[in-house]
């Protein structure tokens, strides 16, 4: 821009002291057009040229039709003296004549009497030159002054504009696995930076909250497995101890093996939900008869809930049919009705099941102990048993609802439960209809 502008600047003037130095020859060649004794003969030709450089300091030639010299001001020396010019109409030029130098000149046709002769009029262009070198060396001097103060201001600029990201940059570094209970300070939250500053935030939130939830299900998982080990252990050491008489060893033998189960379901439960968390939409879907597969794991339950003295009932509600992971399905409704059956000392589960916008809605609701308000909120937590020793005492694990959430979640619905304490407890599962893998 700057080029460009100097540019500019130099190509105006230089048009404005041409078209003055143009203005003059062109005045002078008028003049010599109007000159009433040229016009009646070439006598007054001498007279006209001492005039012209006397008055205006202009040199001038005459030639007549064939070229030949009819006279010349007396500061042309005869070895300067240009060729003929042929021009049939005014034409402007800059001509390097010897011992004059760069000279402005105008060529036109003049009436000497019955005569038709060419003037040729020049001015030097010494001072045009020197006008020009001179602005030439003002404008460079303009624009290497601008650049340089243009580079600092735009050094600084660039420096202020990137001192927040080498903030950010310095404030992220710090944040590390170990530490990520630290946040990225926002100076200006309007800004294109600030909103960065909190989009990161955001992220390192949500990196903490997940670290957190590996350390504690790394934890859980630990003591869970420890518990059944631990007791395996104590029994063999206790069979290893004493001699046993047949009845003590078979208790110590099935007393391991009911670890040995416990530990097994925990591990088969830790595998499920480790394959739901990488690929949890991965299962092949298919048309489920929803009634059908209710109604068997009705009667897969069924048997457990009548050992406590509990009625199951399945409420039939028509034909239903859903896309969905029928072996994942089932893994939800039983791990629900697990639960439901293990908190529930005496009267019913009702199992059922209606459409609602396009989604099939079942419901699974028990007559048993309920759920605190203040632990309903963490009963999808992994490893979380409202009351833990009656859930060791039961087998349970604390992962049931966890694993029937990410399989429901798999396939695009929900599920909750509501609650009241003493009254029993509702869990609702929605699938919609069409919920694709």
């Amino acid at each position: 821009m700057l080029l460009g502008f100097a540019g500019l600047v130099y190509g105006l003037f230089r048009h404005a002291l041409y078209d003055q130095t143009d203005r003059t020859l062109r005045a002078a060649l008028t003049q010599a057009r109007e000159d009433r004794e040229l016009a009646e003969g070439s006598s007054g030709l001498a007279h006209w040229f001492h005039e012209i450089e006397e008055h205006q300091n202009l040199v001038a030639v005459a030639y007549d039709h064939r070229g030949k010299l009819l006279g010349r001001t007396a500061d042309m020396p005869s070895e300067s003296m240009p060729a003929a010019p042929a021009a049939e109409t005014d034409r402007f030029q800059d001509m390097a004549v010897p011992g004059l130098g760069r000279q402005r000149t105008v060529e036109g046709a003049i009436r000497l009497g019955s005569r038709t002769a060419t003037l040729l009029l020049m001015t030097p262009l010494a001072e045009v030159d020197h006008e020009l070198a001179r602005l030439r060396a003002v404008l460079l001097t303009a624009v290497l002054i601008m650049l340089l103060l243009g580079a600092a201001v735009a050094y600084g600029l660039a420096r202020k504009a990137l001192s927040p990201v080498q903030a950010l940059h310095r404030s992220t570094e710090k944040i590390t696995a170990n530490c990520l209970d630290r946040r990225i300070s926002i100076p200006n939250p309007g800004d294109e930076l600030g909103r960065l500053a909190q989009t990161l935030n955001a992220m390192i939130a949500r990196l903490e909250h997940s670290f957190a939830e590996i350390r504690r299900f790394t934890a859980d998982a630990s003591h869970e497995l420890r518990t059944p080990l631990t007791a395996i252990r104590t029994e063999a050491e206790v069979a290893l101890g004493r001699p046993l008489n047949p009845a003590d060893c078979q208790q110590l033998l099935g007393s391991i093996l009911e670890e040995c189960d416990r530990l097994t379901r925990l591990t088969d439960q830790l595998l499920t939900l480790a394959r739901e968390d990488t690929a949890p939409r991965s299962h092949s879907h298919e048309v489920v008869n929803l009634p059908a597969l209710l109604k068997d794991v009705a009667d897969t339950m069924r048997p457990l809930a009548e050992s406590k003295g509990l009625e199951l009932r399945v409420a039939e509600n028509g034909h239903m049919k859903v896309s969905a992971d029928a072996l994942r399905l089932r893994q939800v409704f039983i791990n629900v009705l697990d639960n439901a059956i293990k908190y529930t000392p005496e009267g019913r589960v009702d199992i059922s099941y209606a459409w609602r916008e396009r989604a099939a809605v079942i419901t699974i609701a028990d007559t048993g102990v309920g759920i605190t308000p203040e632990h309903l909120p963490r009963v999808f937590d992994r490893f979380y048993r409202v009351d833990k020793a009656r859930s060791r005492e039961q087998g349970g694990t604390g992962l049931g609802l966890s694993i029937a959430q990410s399989i429901v979640s798999a396939h695009g619905g929900t599920i909750e439960l509501i609650s009241t304490p003493g009254r029993g407890t509702t869990c609702t599962i929605t699938l919609p209809d069409n919920p694709g893998p």
